[in-house]
């Protein structure tokens, strides 16, 4: 969604956009960027993420009779490493994006030794690029406390035009069973161990019997989705959802639970706050940036399951000022405007450019980002 954004906002400013994504993705930017599918394959037990094939000799080509301004590698996979190289060879700079949390995502997998390897590899990779771009002070902090250099931030924005409470849809809350007090509980997002889901379906199950007519919807797919699914058949799975849909899933429901805790940022957090939502989410990432508990949402200690589960109880059990949260949720995003963040991304970009070009007026040429996806 990120990069959609992106790359899309700087066409419309008048860039030369493209994008390299391996096939199959469903995530490819649109709105003038021009997209450069290559081959790619399903990760194993993980077919919602695509890789791609090395590609350093055809970009090595390509880059040489026409080299782009500025390089933007946005995962750390064996794309961005041939983008990675090429680039350095040709001494075109390079900015590169920390994104996602891979190190702390073995974890869930069961490989925890790995952990210390991977957060290596990645610290090599990254202070090979001229700026490593993150979302949070706090992953800016840690990644420079790592190692990395040149950390910067780079935010996120949300649209509060697509996620909104006009959204609501009546008929879609009777497709749960939920009536106009009926209260609706919504986790979105890539269902995988990572994702700590299991925490929000916990909290769920623990207060059914109090609250009888509690409703939990799960948006999104993944590995992980039939064996939770198996687990408790009243919960309602409704696979992944887009656009104007996604938005209608998000303003129907009344509770938003992040139960993540392995985010850089966390955009479904911010679309949720637009969209009205009460939330219950971990201190840290966007909920850092965006929460104060008790105001716009309920906030509690990263990693405390306990005060979780007291805070999806404190929520249902007061559910007077929710009208005030839901607000004050709203209101909170309304500054985060998608064009500030593009604005960022181009004076990250900018010196880049000038320094091969040596003009100032250099992000008016190409700017081609190498984005495997």
């Amino acid at each position: 969604m990120t990069l959609t954004q992106l790359g899309s906002r700087l066409a419309l400013r008048g860039h030369h956009v493209e994008v390299f994504y391996p096939k199959a993705s469903t995530t490819a930017p649109k709105g003038g960027v021009i997209l450069r599918e290559l081959p790619g394959f399903q990760l194993p037990g993980y077919p919602e993420v695509r890789l791609a094939l090395p590609r350093q000799i055809s970009l090595l080509k390509e880059w040489r009779e026409n080299p782009p301004d500025a390089v933007y590698i946005a995962t750390e996979g064996m794309l961005g490493s041939s983008a990675l190289r090429v680039a350095r060879k040709l001494r075109i700079r390079v900015v590169s994006g920390y994104h996602t949390h891979f190190p702390q995502y073995l974890r869930h997998y069961n490989l925890p030794l790995l952990e210390s390897l991977a957060l290596r590899y990645l610290r090599r990779w990254h202070n090979k690029c001229a700026m490593t771009l993150t979302p949070a002070p706090d992953v800016a902090s840690m990644l420079s406390t790592n190692g990395f250099k040149d950390v910067q931030l780079l935010g996120r924005g949300v649209d509060c035009d697509l996620f909104s409470p006009d959204k609501r849809d009546s008929w879609l809350r009777r497709q749960w069973n939920a009536g106009p007090e009926t209260p609706v509980m919504l986790c979105v997002g890539r269902v995988a161990p990572e994702k700590n889901l299991a925490l929000a379906m916990d909290s769920y199950q623990r207060l059914k019997s109090r609250f009888p007519d509690l409703k939990l919807v799960m948006v999104g797919d993944g590995p992980s989705r039939l064996d939770l699914q198996a687990q408790d058949r009243s919960i309602y799975w409704v696979g992944m959802q887009q656009g104007e849909a996604l938005a209608k899933h998000y303003a129907s429901a009344d509770m938003f639970l992040f139960p993540s805790l392995t985010e850089t940022y966390g955009n479904v957090l911010a679309e949720a706050m637009a969209s009205g939502l009460v939330s219950v989410s971990f201190e840290y990432a966007a909920s850092s940036q965006l929460v104060s508990n008790g105001v716009e949402g309920f906030q509690v200690p990263r990693g405390d399951a306990d005060a979780f589960h007291r805070a999806v109880e404190q929520a249902l059990s007061s559910r007077q000022p929710w009208g005030a949260i839901s607000a004050a949720a709203r209101a909170a995003t309304l500054p985060l405007s998608w064009e500030a963040v593009v604005d960022t991304f181009e004076t990250a970009l900018s010196p880049l450019t000038q320094s091969i070009n040596n003009s100032p007026d250099s992000l008016a040429h190409e700017l081609s980002a190498a984005s495997p996806i």
